[in-house]
Formats: structure tokens, sequence, C-alpha cells
């Protein structure tokens, strides 16, 4: 094997970041994930804090973030945002946010970069309040925002690039400073209903639905500086509980809803740089504080009128497939899509609160019951962690690990030491020049020669190329910046660019791992890295580092 990586071109890819990090999942809100979700409703833990409503969790890295409700609204108790480990369930913080006379209770907008943002909410936007900046390791407060926004659990946060929470509310839009909590904008908007006002990022541009004359459009503004740009076509109708979601590939799409069946309708539109364009639209069916989803291949998914779930062409919003009328004595449709096409779906049910995955086909994997779900699912996070919120204790995870799976070979002091004495984080490659917790390998999905949905998945990485390899057998000595973990007969398996320091294999239309990596047998024992360029001085003067290895044993 040589010692250099080729270099790549840096095109357009499926890369989010593996973590859940706000309502919607990523700054397009469109569900998207590389991460491949539980085969089956198999259990890893359950159990939390007790909470009378169900709150939106999310995810960064081995933690797991959410509120706890302790009472009805107006509570005044400050229901606490908890903190959860994702591969064991143990809390390991809890912080109560300041309640202010009437407020409703507490929220958590989302996390990003060891940050989590939560505040207080009213009804609707009724109750200004700070924003709330917690350390994710500790809980400790970092900083509340200068200036108070009135955004709710329903409306959510986006991300800028830098982190920079973006608060779309009722009537104004707020970016806040990451690392101090002063505004960098805020700007007038007009929204419909005082909940489910949020927005969706793509390049440089945040996009919500406003009230126009004549219904409501999409409007357009500058994620730098928050100024209007432009807006889109009318779409008849008063009333609207939904937010847009963006597409990898810029397509903007919108649920505009008000339980009318002349209006209400599921939208397509395209920015074109200078103007948003109407592609196409469908029937749509009534619901509030829905998230729909987008598939790695471009596919749609959204609420028909008939309560059942369809998958659409991007291009013709054509029908492709659908899941029959499904239960749901109200709908608030929440959907992830995870690397391999597979849709998870919760309606938002009490009584009949219900979740479901679905292969990409809309054909049934698996469903379970979840009373009064509201807006608890899904989050999905690291190895394929699947969050389901309910009320009470139930708290439940949900993975898959692949059969036979351990990892090895750690840049954390354990074993053989790190070239430079550059350790990383307890089960992580040695630390590069960007990340001091050293690069992490992961697998998840079934390592199956029958049924192969196994992916392994590389985070904490610059955004550099990443060459993903197969050995046969387990080995540990320096190399580069690293340790070298895979050896004797290697097959590379490709090299991925990586965006925010993540990257996977496969990605759709790859191979197969058993198909690419030639698996020969049931039983075949087989060791996986990743190996990735790290140009800056840092360490040796070699330009480039590896992740931890992880050993996989085949089934049939």
């Amino acid at each position: 094997m040589r010692t250099t990586l080729p270099l790549l071109l840096l095109l357009p890819s499926f890369a989010y970041a593996s973590d859940w990090s706000n309502s919607g999942g990523n700054p397009g809100r469109n569900g998207l994930t590389p991460e491949v979700g539980p085969e089956a409703a198999t259990q890893i833990w359950s159990g939390s804090r007790s909470s009378i409503i169900a709150w939106q969790p999310v995810i960064e890295g081995s933690r797991v973030f959410m509120v706890r409700q302790t009472g009805f609204p107006p509570e005044q108790t400050a229901s606490p945002v908890v903190c959860q480990d994702l591969d064991t369930g143990a809390e390991l913080w809890a912080t109560s946010i300041p309640a202010n006379a009437g407020d409703w209770t507490t929220w958590v907008a989302g996390v990003k970069d060891g940050r989590v943002y939560a505040s207080r909410s009213g009804n609707g936007a009724s109750v200004s309040a700070k924003l709330f900046c917690l350390d994710a390791a500790t809980g400790a407060v970092l900083w509340q925002s200068v200036e108070n926004q009135n955004g709710g659990a329903y409306d959510g946060v986006v991300f800028a690039p830098n982190g920079d929470p973006v608060i779309a509310a009722f009537t104004r839009i707020w970016r806040f400073d990451h690392l101090t909590g002063a505004t960098v904008w805020s700007t007038p908007r007009v929204g419909s209903v005082s909940g489910d006002c949020g927005g969706a990022i793509h390049g440089g541009a945040i996009y919500v639905a406003d009230v126009v004359a004549g219904g409501h459009t999409i409007k357009r503004f500058d994620l730098a500086t928050g100024a209007f740009q432009y807006q889109g076509p009318t779409m008849a109708g008063f009333t609207i509980q939904t937010t847009p979601m963006v597409a990898p590939n810029g397509n903007i799409y919108l649920s505009r809803v008000q339980n009318n069946v002349s209006v209400d309708f599921f939208y397509a539109f395209q920015d074109t740089g200078t103007a948003i364009v109407n592609l196409w639209n469908r029937p749509a069916g009534y619901s509030y504080a829905g998230e729909f989803g987008v598939g790695p291949d471009g596919s749609v998914y959204h609420l028909n009128p008939s309560s059942a779930i369809d998958r659409l062409d991007p291009a013709t919003g054509a029908t492709l497939n659908t899941t029959g009328a499904l239960v749901a004595d109200t709908w608030a449709p929440r959907i992830g899509v995870d690397g391999l096409g597979r849709v998870f779906l919760s309606n938002g049910g009490f009584t009949n609160g219900r979740f479901w995955s679905f292969n990409a086909d809309l054909s049934l994997r698996w469903t379970v019951p979840v009373a009064n779900v509201n807006i608890g699912a899904p989050a999905i996070g690291r190895s394929g962690t699947l969050i389901v919120a309910g009320i009470g204790a139930n708290v439940t995870a949900y993975r898959t690990t692949p059969a036979f799976q351990s990892s090895f070979c750690f840049g954390d002091g354990s074993g053989t030491a790190c070239p430079c004495g550059n350790n990383g984080a307890v089960g992580n490659g040695c630390a590069n020049s960007v990340n001091a917790a050293g690069a992490r390998l992961a697998a998840s999905g079934a390592a199956s020669l029958s049924n192969d949905t196994l992916l392994l998945a590389g985070t904490g990485m610059p955004n550099s190329s990443a060459l993903y390899f197969q050995g046969t057998t387990q080995v540990s000595s320096a190399f580069g910046d690293g340790l070298r973990c895979a050896g004797g007969s290697v097959v590379r398996l490709a090299t991925k660019p990586n965006a925010a320091g993540a990257s996977q294999y496969p990605a759709p239309g790859d191979p197969t791992i058993s198909v690419r990596g030639l698996v020969p047998s049931s039983g075949s024992q087989r060791t996986y890295q990743v190996w990735y360029r790290n140009a800056a001085a840092f360490c040796t003067a070699s330009t480039f580092n590896l992740s931890n290895g992880v050993a996989i044993t085949w089934q049939i």
C-alpha cells in the first residue's frame, strides 16, 4: 500500500455529518442521514426522566438531548434539558433554563459543535426569552443571548456552516453568534401562524414560508446578512402549519395545508439564483408540525390526502410508491431517511401514536406503537442509533449492530503508542491537525452476504480525501501520524471526499462492501480502516493519518 493518497475533486456528494442536530436532522430539514438505521425494532436501552409531552430529541456524537417536561403549561418548574449517553441511556447531566412569568415550557433548539441551544417559550410566539447556549459535555451555561427571541419547540432551529443558530419565528428571523450570543442580524418576516414557522438553509440562503396577498410564498433571505432577496409564486390559502425543507440538490418543498382539499397541496420549487419557480404540486394531506423527507436518490416523501405516505419522483412529482392508508388520530408526520433510503416515520399521534420503518419503496419493515409521540421522533445518530421519545419514561434507543463486530487498534494510549504522543479520544484513532479526538470509524447495518446493508462511516477528519480499505488481519503499528490497523491482503474499497469532516462507504450507487471487498463466504473475517489525507504540519513529516480499526465476521 502506498503512503500517499490521490487528490480528489471535491464534487457534490450525499454527505451530512452523522448527527441529528435539529428538527429535520440537518440544515435543509430534509431528514436525510448517511447512517444506516436499525434493521428491526431491537432495543439497546430504554428509559428517561418522566415527561408529560414528547419533544424532539437531537443527537451529537455519543450524546442525545431532549426536554423532559414536568408539568402542563404554563409550568414554572423549568423542565430540564436532559443529556443521555447514546449507547447506554445513562443520564449524563440535566440543566434547567430559568422560567419567565407567563411562559409555557423549555424547548431544545438543537446541538452543533459541542453546544446545545435551548430557551423558554409560550403559546406560539407569545413569550420572548433569551436563547441559552449550554456545554454539550457538562450542561454548563456558556452564554445567554443579548437579545430576546420568541421561537418555540415547533419552529426549531437551523445552523449556518460556522455553527451560528438561526431561528425563524412568527414575525422575525434571528441569527446569533455561536461564540458570544450576540445578534449577528435579525430581520422581519410575516409568518402565517404562531408556530411551525421555521426555516431551512441551503447554500447562502435561508428559506421560509410567509403570508402574501392571496396566500403564501417561499421567501429567500441572505444567510450572511438577513436581507430579503426574492420570493416565489403565490400558493392559494390562508393557514399553514409546516416548515419548508430543501433537498441536497437545492429543490425546495412545502406542504401548504389548511384542511381544505381545494388548496391543500405539496409543492416543489427550484431556486434559479434570481427567482423561485414552481416545478410541480400534488394534493397533500392535512397535518401540522410536519418534517418530511428526501431519499439519497432524490425521492421525496410526503403525506397524501388518504393518510398514506407517498414516494414522489423529484422531477415530475409522479407517485412512485405508497404505503397505503396508515392509522393516526392526528397527523404530525416526522420522517427520517437513512443512507440506504429506508424511511423512519412517526405519525405524531396520541391514542393511536405509532412509529414505522419502511423500505425505500415504502414496503413495511417494522412498526411499534408509541402513544402520545407528538414530535418525539425520529432522531438518528451515529452507528444508526434511532431515538424515539414518548411520554412518561418512554424513551427508547434502537440499533442493529453488525454481527460479530468489534473495534480495535485505538489511538487513545491503550495500546500501541501514537507516533508523536498524539493520543485521540477513547476508541478513536490518533489525534489529527483539526480534531484532538482523532478520527472514528463505525459500522452499522447487516454484515450479511445475502442481504448486505453494512455501512462504514468515518468522522472527525479534515475536509480532504479518505480511503476506505479492507484487510484480512489485525495489526497495530505506527504509520504516518497514526496507526495501521487493517493488514494482510488489502482491498481498496473507495476514496471519498470528506464534508464536515465525515464520509461513508458505500454511498448511493456504490457496490456493497461484500461485493467490492470480494468477501468469499460466511464466516470470513475482514478488517476495515479509513486512511485520510492530513497535509498540515502537525506530527511527523507524513501527510496522512488513520482511524481506529473495525473487525467484521461476515454471515450468510
